[in-house]
């Protein structure tokens, strides 16, 4: 099954959005948007009746404690125009422990029309087409906090055009990589807090409604009992149990972004905020001892390994440079400093750091690459002692609004290292080259059905030893033609350890020291033949070697399981809702936004 992909600029689609919303009134509101892109919709997109896949969003997945992305198919019985919406039937799912509402209300937006119908007289490519518009405007175009402006300001003549302008110069990479990923994350995070602040006032607004049924229903016989509802993805639900002080903080720190990204919004802000981030990088690369020469020209250096400690007694700190100096080569230049962020921000190509034990806290918006590395300064039993007291560990975090820890792109190396992912939705995104990781352990919030440890991007490897990954919706995710080789891994209290996503990936499990324990799921296989007998969507391995014999080429080693509700889960290819190229596609249009620049490190 094939959804429909449409290879168009984003200069064509941001003139498309244009067109749209061109008013021949004085003033277009905010609030007039919806209604301009409601009238043209109605013209476009056919009523009822096609054949659409849903791409559940994260929020919902997150609350029926469903893996991320989960896409289900079904057909729309009735678009709701007012609202930008449609009512979706579910007809298949991929994953038969997927339960749904039969009927549920979903935003167009989350809808792609497959390329297949059962009535083949429906102008299918033309909605398609139409709902791809729609997405664009709402994923690029408009922002989250639109729909509260001020109904007397002129949303089209203050924030199209340079709103246009910004898309462009983000996608034709005319922005500084810092600013142009800090902007980008400042948009998927507010997307996300938006979903999140709908989901959890819907639900709000169904538990007042049923208390004050289940009050009018007092004096009866017999109280009136809550009934399930059909007409919405939400209505099924449970409502949250997050207090209402935590939806503030949501919608505290929208605003905080709001106000942020509207300075950034304007070209000239945007070049004062450049200006001030350079100069600041400057002062930061003068004090490292870079000459303005090697700046201007962009001359590389000769690699430094850098000493970053926390605050400590005299004695700490020369047994740490006494580790360091058996870590480092005789004749290599050596810089001490205050924090892992300042380090990231002013590091080369073939740079070493190297940490002290203590929480080393980052905002690092950029790549590592060319075989630099990143490791502790502690003996490596220790990071993976069964009760480790994170205080006296090299423990690297993030801050709670970030989406993911480490961004790699290129050959990095970690080791004697904790990752702390527990305030992220995913660990580490290896998006290109061999990232190589000794004696780490990665630490998830083992609570959220959506969290990635690692995720290795296509064409990307991964090489583990000595390693301890827990606590995650997803340990390791293998994207299509990407490697692993693990020697002496421990996945552990996972939802799914490894999943292999297609049936290219390489998988070398050395040593047969590899475990999977206390996880849901040990290994989920993706999209493998299982042969003409195999009718079914899935079948259910308790081996390793059983699943080898479906994929002999790609798949080597051993592991054990050890108190794992299921071992290994294969899906059979026959039996995909999607065909790969548009599965492939949805799989990664999450992460396309994210860190997107391929370029190196200076």
């Amino acid at each position: 099954m094939e959804v429909f992909t449409f290879e168009k600029s984003f200069l064509e689609r941001l003139k498309e959005a244009e067109a749209v919303l061109k008013w021949e009134g004085a003033v277009m509101p905010a609030s007039q948007v919806r209604s301009e892109w409601k009238s043209y919709v109605e013209l476009q997109i056919e009523p009822a009746g096609w054949q659409a896949i849903w791409k559940i969003p994260r929020v919902i997945c997150e609350d029926l404690k469903l893996r991320y992305p989960t896409i289900v198919y079904g057909y729309v019985e009735q678009v709701i125009f007012e609202e930008l919406k449609a009512v979706f039937v579910v007809t298949a799912v991929q994953d038969n422990d997927v339960h749904l509402p039969e009927s549920n209300e979903v935003s167009l937006v989350e809808l792609w029309p497959t390329v297949e119908q059962e009535n083949s007289a429906l102008n299918v490519d033309t909605t398609a087409d139409c709902i791809d518009r729609l997405r664009f405007f709402y994923t690029h175009v408009w922002m989250p906090w639109d729909k509260d402006y001020d109904d007397d300001r002129d949303w089209v003549q203050q924030h199209l055009q340079a709103r246009i302008q910004l898309v462009c110069d983000l996608s034709k990479n005319r922005l500084p990589r810092p600013l142009a990923v800090h902007m980008r994350t400042l948009l998927t995070e507010a997307s996300y807090i938006q979903q999140r602040l709908d989901f959890l006032e819907l639900d709000l607004s169904d538990a007042e409604s049923d208390d004050e049924a289940v009050e009018l229903n007092d004096n009866a016989a017999e109280p009136a009992r809550k009934q399930p509802k059909t007409g919405n993805a939400n209505g099924s639900l449970n409502v949250s149990s997050l207090p209402v002080t935590d939806l503030m903080c949501l919608h505290l720190r929208m605003a905080i972004i709001r106000s942020e990204f509207e300075i950034l919004e304007n070209p000239e802000m945007r070049r004062a905020y450049s200006e001030l981030q350079s100069n600041s990088l400057k002062r930061l690369r003068s004090s490292s001892g870079r000459t303005k020469q090697s700046e201007d020209l962009l001359v590389e250096r000769a690699p430094i390994s850098h000493v970053v400690t926390v605050p400590g007694k005299l004695q700490q700190q020369l047994d740490l440079l006494k580790l360091a100096q058996s870590l480092v080569e005789p004749e290599a230049q050596v810089q001490l400093a205050n924090t892992l962020q300042d380090v990231l921000s002013i590091c080369q190509s073939h740079d070493h750091i190297l940490l002290s034990p203590g929480e080393h806290t980052i905002k690092f918006l950029e790549h590592l690459n060319d075989n630099g590395s990143l490791s502790g300064l502690i003996q490596p039993e220790a990071i993976l002692a069964p009760a480790p007291d994170l205080f006296k560990l090299p423990v690297v975090s993030s801050s709670d609004e970030d989406s993911t820890l480490l961004v790699i792109d290129g050959d990095y190396s970690l080791s004697q290292l904790v990752l702390d992912c527990r305030h992220v939705r995913r660990g580490i995104l290896l998006r290109n080259g061999t990232l190589t990781m000794r004696g780490c352990r990665l630490l998830g919030d083992g609570n959220s059905s959506t969290q990635e440890g690692i995720v290795c991007m296509p064409g990307a490897s991964v090489e583990l030893k000595s390693c301890l990954i827990e606590n995650f919706a997803v340990g390791i995710s293998m994207r299509s033609r990407s490697s692993a080789e693990l020697g002496s891994v421990q996945l552990k209290n996972c939802k799914t350890g490894l999943e292999l996503l297609e049936k290219t990936v390489s998988l070398n499990l050395q040593g047969s020291k590899c475990s999977f324990d206390g996880c849901k799921l040990g290994i989920l296989a993706d999209g493998l033949p299982l042969g003409e007998k195999r009718t079914g969507k899935s079948i259910i391995l308790k081996q390793f070697s059983e699943l080898q014999r479906y994929n002999e080429d790609n798949l080597l080693g051993n592991c054990s399981f050890n108190n794992c509700a299921r071992n290994v889960r294969v899906f059979n290819e026959s039996e995909q809702l999607l065909a790969q190229r548009s599965h492939q596609r949805l799989l990664e249009e999450e992460l396309g936004g994210e860190n997107k620049e391929n370029i190196q490190v200076v």
